[in-house]
């Protein structure tokens, strides 16, 4: 095993954002022994995935926002841009739909506007750390590719999802983070396009990977990987394309796989 490809929220980080960082300590010397390298693949920004991994972000892959920025350690591998006028017409839906609350996300930061709920704010600012408020998203100047949205279940996730896609007529591309979040992200970009760009770039083959999901924006990455493992509270359609199924998150599910994988 050439390569580790994780998920963060309900695959390897428990539900409180946390991680047991010695015992994954003791894991990353394991990998580091052999030669296996860490990729952190999530819809999540860039800035706050970083974060967790203070002691190994210079020596980590990042495959963020669900592909769309992709690093090696602080060099930047890959940075979509959704076409213009696929953010006008999304920033045009959001604006129209002022009861589903949505943030931009860019190269440089997150933005909500002004008007959506403190709350709203709060929560993106758990996945996103360089978050901003601004008047209008017309007013950013960075280069975007994904919107991002939280609404009352995975249910009425899946209803938004429908309209936008109806909206957008394909120029961008919404989809389901799991637990009422959804993404809507640049054509073509997904976790496995951009963790490709580095296997590529370290010589690494698709037999050589052990993935790491829970949601339907992991899908593309478990098919993709050689090992893909589903979390145990994966929905039925995501188990069903990995070929092994992790102990729970909240049990540290994905730490006692590499534990077997990498044992001594």
């Amino acid at each position: 095993m050439r390569l580790v490809a994780v998920d963060e929220d309900g695959t390897f980080l428990r539900d409180h954002q946390g991680y047991d960082v010695e015992r994954f300590e003791r894991i990353w010397g394991q990998m580091a022994k052999r030669g296996c390298r860490f990729v952190v693949a999530s819809g999540n920004q860039y800035y706050q995935i970083r974060d967790l991994f203070p002691a190994h972000a210079h020596e980590m892959g990042f495959v963020s926002a669900n592909g769309a920025y992709v690093l090696d350690g602080s060099e930047e591998v890959f940075a979509a841009r959704a076409p213009r006028e696929a953010v006008e017409a999304m920033i045009d839906y959001a604006h129209a739909n002022p009861e589903v609350p949505f943030s931009m996300l860019g190269v440089r930061g997150a933005y909500v506007e002004r008007g959506s709920s403190q709350w709203f704010f709060d929560d993106t600012a758990v996945y996103c750390h360089r978050l901003f408020w601004v008047d209008d998203f017309r007013d950013v100047d960075d280069q975007v590719f994904m919107f991002s949205s939280v609404v009352d279940g995975v249910d009425e996730a899946m209803v938004q999802i429908l309209r936008v896609r109806d909206a957008l007529g394909g120029s961008m591309e919404p989809v389901s983070s799991g637990d009422g979040y959804f993404d809507v992200v640049t054509p073509g970009v997904h976790k496995a396009s951009g963790l490709r760009m580095l296997m590529d770039r370290w010589g690494i083959s698709p037999s050589e990977v052990a993935a790491f999901g829970d949601s339907h924006n992991d899908v593309e990455m478990l098919e993709m990987a050689g090992r893909s493992y589903a979390m145990a509270g994966a929905p039925d359609d995501v188990k069903a394309v990995a070929g092994h199924v992790a102990p729970p998150c909240e049990e540290d599910g994905v730490l006692q796989v590499l534990e077997g994988l990498f044992s001594e």
